[in-house]
């Protein structure tokens, strides 16, 4: 039999995220702070930070309960966590969510920086994670080199780092 793998969602403390996460990996949980590599211009090179600040992502094949008894017993351990995203008692992240985190992250929880160029005013994505949501682009921004998404996860728009290149005729 094949167990489900679920993905809960735990909001912290940002100054406390980088120690409860670490916690939650020695404990055996495989826990992640998501991070988006983006261009910065004052070091002219790419670098990461949190895709959502404040927020731990947890896989995990416990069932919704199990895994709430196991923050339970972490008692004061677990310093930092404000709460566990619930909608309805049940914190895991929709199927489809998954679909598309397993797709925008790699095997790190990095969404790494996708490279495309501009044909017919459009972004057509050569590689990258992108390569999945290419036409979710809704805007790209060159000069920071970011694509916007109409995908919203947590009411926030995703970006992602684009690199846009020059078409190789």
């Amino acid at each position: 039999m094949i167990t489900k793998e679920n993905w809960y969602v735990l909001f912290v403390l940002v100054a406390k995220s980088d120690k409860l996460c670490s916690l939650l990996t020695k404990k055996g949980i495989n826990a992640f702070i998501p991070q988006i590599e983006y261009y910065r211009r004052d070091i002219k090179g790419n670098a990461l930070k949190p895709l959502f600040p404040g927020y731990i992502f947890v896989k995990s094949e416990m069932n919704q309960s199990d895994f709430d008894n196991f923050l339970y017993k972490l008692g004061e351990q677990k310093d930092g966590l404000i709460k566990q995203l619930k909608e309805d008692g049940v914190s895991a992240l929709r199927d489809e969510e998954i679909e598309m985190f397993n797709k925008l992250l790699n095997t790190k929880g990095i969404l790494e920086m996708s490279q495309a160029f501009i044909e017919d005013k459009q972004a057509k994505v050569i590689e990258g994670p992108l390569i999945y949501y290419q036409d979710h682009i809704v805007k790209v921004d060159k000069h920071n080199k970011l694509a916007y998404l109409d995908i919203e996860f947590m009411n926030r728009q995703i970006l992602v780092g684009l690199n846009i290149k020059c078409k190789i005729k």
